[in-house]
């Protein structure tokens, strides 16, 4: 049975043992490693840069609600209270609900399918949005919208667990999250020009939801054209890269990664407090994240700027945020691991909090804003890398990645309510939650470092007997297997 056969019925290991070893006698010589570096960098040019347009534009769909709210929309439609918090929460529900079967008709389907589909739909529904003329509007296109996006992340971070080895899944990671700091630094000018648009056809709003869909959707096409599911099926790659990597990826033992889900271990993973302790991390984020994609426009304008001007300063904390999580993929480095990494991240969150809640200075809270964006988006790019980096195999790939990204919805979903009008211009409440993420993102990654230096050194001092197990028992361990270790 062919490769291709295999990964698109994905009920069935992706070598066996004989198949393993015909496919390796193809890898050609590479001593110094130039070659695999070539095929991973055209990995980097073609799939990663897909994914990480298609999160860009993810992005700035999100935060159009906010852009929106400053140029009239909440007027326009009779909004008002916690209307817009409604409206802006509503898509989580839906978010998490829909996760699972858009995760399942991805392996169905496949992701180069999927995903392109998925993002086309969610384009079409920011476009119908620019049609709504009240609250019960915006509430069915935002519904519709969360179940659109529910496959986007969830799909594109299992891509990137099947395309590279566990070493390079943190930085690539850390590059897809950077996407959404990527919307806010161009969403914001670009919603800006857009509000000059003096069309009668439709108000400044409703222009920027129908143009950002209608490039979204259009960008959902050209995906299906560059996405390929698996390396083997890549049209790039040459066949002696396919080898190269298929044996690095080997190596990895991320072979597995084409293997079916194993129930039993499924169950076992979800008894697993490293699992959602390192999940956590996301969700702590995702507070200071939607702040900014959100509502960051709103609490600048509420500061006495301007409609336009506000949405063009959102450019500043989302570049604050953008390289922030861009040198976030050096900290393990820099630090040695990424418990350190995530404490020093989570310190910028609570400094900008603590500012945000002692100043009424109006330039002081902007550049408050830049230290939240630096210190959130940076965890956005380490949480989901560091889970990531310790799945080991498909199921707990799947697993992890489904709780890393409900975890965050939720994280999401909780933002929607802390920034209420009534608490404006201080917005405290709001505030004092970042704050309390920021201490919290600090308790989850001290109780991640402590599990995983125990499990290490258990792996060291009292490894699993696996002398009595087949090929595809020892597979099946994943994490637990002997020879594997946590990534601290």
């Amino acid at each position: 049975m062919s490769d291709e056969k295999i990964l698109a019925d994905s009920v069935e290991p992706s070598f066996s043992a004989d198949s393993s070893k015909e496919a390796m006698s193809d890898v050609p010589a590479d001593p110094t490693g130039k070659k695999l570096r070539w095929a991973f960098r055209k990995v980097d040019a073609t799939l990663l840069f897909v994914v990480f347009i298609s999160n860009v534009l993810n992005s700035m769909d999100r935060a159009n609600l906010g852009m929106s709210k400053v140029a009239g929309l909440e007027k326009d439609t009779g909004m008002s209270g916690s209307d817009f918090n409604v409206v802006a929460s509503i898509m989580y529900p839906s978010y998490l609900v829909c996760m699972l079967p858009s995760n399942l008709a991805l392996r169905k389907f496949g992701a180069r399918f999927w995903l392109s589909f998925i993002t086309v739909i969610w384009g079409v529904i920011n476009m119908c949005m620019a049609f709504a003329k009240n609250r019960t509007d915006f509430i069915l296109c935002r519904l519709f919208l969360g179940a659109a996006e529910s496959g986007a992340t969830p799909g594109a971070l299992m891509l990137i667990t099947l395309w590279y080895p566990r070493q390079m899944v943190t930085s690539r990671v850390a590059l897809f999250y950077s996407a959404f700091a990527a919307g806010a630094v161009i969403g914001g000018p670009i919603a800006s020009g857009i509000m000059k648009i003096t069309n009668p056809r439709f108000t400044s709003w409703e222009w920027i939801f129908f143009i950002e869909g209608l490039v979204t959707a259009g960008f959902g096409g050209i995906m299906l054209l560059l996405l390929a599911d698996y390396p083997d099926k890549s049209w790039l790659l040459k066949k002696g890269e396919k080898a190269l990597m298929r044996q690095r990826m080997a190596e990895d033992q991320a072979e597995g990664g084409h293997r079916a889900v194993n129930m039993k271990r499924l169950w076992d993973h979800a008894r697993d407090p490293l699992v959602y302790s390192q999940a956590l991390i996301l969700f702590s984020a995702n507070f200071g994240v939607n702040t900014i994609l959100t509502f960051a426009t709103i609490i600048v304008n509420k500061l006495g700027y301007s409609a336009s001007a506000s949405q063009a300063m959102q450019a500043a904390p989302g570049i604050c945020g953008f390289i922030g999580i861009l040198i976030s993929r050096y900290y393990p480095k820099w630090f040695r691991n990424h418990f350190f990494s995530t404490i020093f991240c989570s310190t910028w969150v609570i400094v900008a909090s603590v500012i945000l809640l002692a100043t009424t200075n109006n330039g002081a809270r902007i550049f408050a804003l830049c230290l939240l964006s630096f210190g959130c988006f940076g965890n956005v790019g380490l949480g989901p890398g560091w889970l990531m980096s310790n799945v080991g195999g498909p199921t707990r790939a799947a697993f992890g990645g489904a709780i890393n990204v409900i975890l965050g919805g939720l994280g999401g979903l909780c933002t929607s309510y802390i920034y209420r009008n009534k608490d404006a211009p201080r917005y405290m409440f709001g505030h004092g939650m970042n704050l309390f993420a920021g201490l919290l993102s600090m308790v989850v990654a001290t109780i991640s470092y402590v599990i995983i230096l125990r499990r290490n050194k258990k792996k060291e001092t009292d490894p699993i007997d696996i002398s009595h197990m087949s090929e595809d028992e020892k597979i099946d361990l994943e994490s637990d297997h002997p020879d594997f270790r946590y990534v601290e």
